[in-house]
């Protein structure tokens, strides 16, 4: 099956390139020793025809009283190749891109910066070859009957492990379930009932550390609640009580790890995203109640990228980029009510710095009484830089939240809640 695009891909595309190329003139190179700061690239995305040519360029953004400047020494790669190839283009080390003479498949390619002085020195910048767009095919799927009979009963959360395999938060079972991509059951992780550690009441969200422990949220009374598995699922330890104090969590909303081994924990109820060592040991909250840029209104989620930035989504919209320690960098995925998106249900990024919302319009909000009937929820893939690359639909008569994962090969795994199914689909980029 394939999946079209949305009627926004190309107006979104073309406004955040004019937003993010130099105005007026060319930026200097700045002298030895001009401290550095945050990088960005330039353009964020572009769309080519096959052997074309794009400069693209590492800027240094401007600090206090100090202007913004053309970075000096920048590494280039395609899709993580240094220089390119033939089958996705190359790059020069002055950042002059080719585009192979023969559209790949799938069409987007990922231009890789590094910049070594940067406080983020990995940048990646979007092209498109071709008159087309990205487009995701559904692959494969596995399902059960929606009544609980199967393996899954409530599926909540999922993940992917270093294996590869799946890790499904399900609330009915209060277990975390290991499946193989295909749906091969292979167990659990924890154990449902009782009030000590290991064990589940009210789970929710699952995710897999950098050194591959399971991480699942919990919202019973009593224990904490966060916990933290070995990858064989024997349980480590836990923090996170519940309660509104420093380092306390009311409604866990998702959970995410920095290159650095910080945790990130974003909490709905409370408004916030608390920051913990890999302990467990509680360093700091990011508490902004608002709807200003920067302000947190219900924060639905939490994902990093490899610079160490921090992508929180507000349900209600828009998703916000902050660094490491809590500055507002920028807001993509607004809302634009009545078919544009108004919630924003999950998030997950690549290894491209690409970041993947599942969203609803108006009338497909489940607890919307004018309109009952679910209209089906979309995907929208942003960049880095917050520029929407494309976006495809579910199925019509899908009705639960659908939170997703994606592999190191880029395969996008969603869980979904339909009428009379549950389980698990598996979209490839073509």
């Amino acid at each position: 099956m394939r999946l079209s695009l949305n009627r926004w891909l190309l107006a979104g595309s073309v406004a955040c390139v004019l937003a993010l190329w130099p105005r007026g003139g060319s930026a200097q190179t700045a002298e030895t020793g001009t401290p550095a700061g945050r990088a960005g690239i330039r353009p964020a995305l572009v769309q080519l025809a096959p052997g074309e040519t794009q400069q693209f360029r590492a800027v240094f953004e401007p600090q206090w009283l100090h202007e913004a400047y053309v970075a000096g020494e920048v590494s280039w790669a395609v899709n993580g190749i240094p220089g390119g190839n033939d089958t996705l283009g190359a790059i020069d080390g002055e950042g002059v891109y080719r585009a192979p003479n023969e559209a790949p498949r799938p069409c987007e390619v990922h231009i890789c910066a590094t910049v070594d002085r940067a406080e983020n020195p990995r940048l990646w910048a979007t092209v498109l070859i071709g008159s087309g767009a990205p487009a995701y095919e559904l692959v494969g799927q596995w399902q059960e009957p929606a009544d609980g009979s199967g393996q899954l009963k409530d599926p909540l959360d999922i993940a992917v492990d270093r294996s590869g395999n799946l890790l499904i938060s399900d609330g009915g079972h209060s277990k975390v379930l290991r499946f193989t991509p295909e749906g091969e059951a292979l167990g659990g992780v924890g154990e449902p009932g009782g009030n000590t550690p290991g064990h589940f009441g009210e789970l929710r969200n699952v995710d897999v550390s950098p050194d591959g422990n399971i991480v699942a949220c919990d919202m019973r009374t009593g224990p904490p609640r966060i916990q933290v598995f070995d990858p064989d699922g024997a349980f480590l330890h836990a923090f996170a009580q519940k309660g509104i104090g420093p380092g306390q969590i009311m409604q866990p909303q998702g959970v995410a790890f920095s290159p650095a081994g910080r945790i990130y924990a974003a909490d709905s109820d409370n408004m916030q995203v608390n920051v913990y060592e890999n302990d467990g040991a509680f360093v700091e909250s990011w508490r902004r109640n608002g709807v200003r840029p920067g302000d947190l209104n219900e924060p639905y989620g939490v994902i990093v990228d490899a610079n160490g930035d921090v992508f929180v989504p507000n349900y209600y919209g828009p998703c916000q980029k902050f660094t490491a320690n809590g500055e507002f960098v920028l807001a993509f995925g607004q809302p634009d009510p009545p078919d544009g998106l108004v919630a924003i249900t999950s998030i997950c990024g690549d290894q491209w710095g690409n970041v993947y919302l599942a969203v609803r319009d108006t009338a497909g909000l489940v607890q919307n009484s004018a309109k009952p009937e679910p209209r089906p929820a979309r995907i929208m893939k942003f960049n880095n830089s917050g520029c929407l690359v494309t976006s495809f639909f579910l199925w019509e008569d899908e009705r639960g939240e659908n939170k997703m994962a994606v592999d190191a090969n880029g395969r996008l795994y969603v869980l979904f809640k339909r009428v009379d199914a549950l389980g698990v689909a598996i979209f490839e980029e073509r």
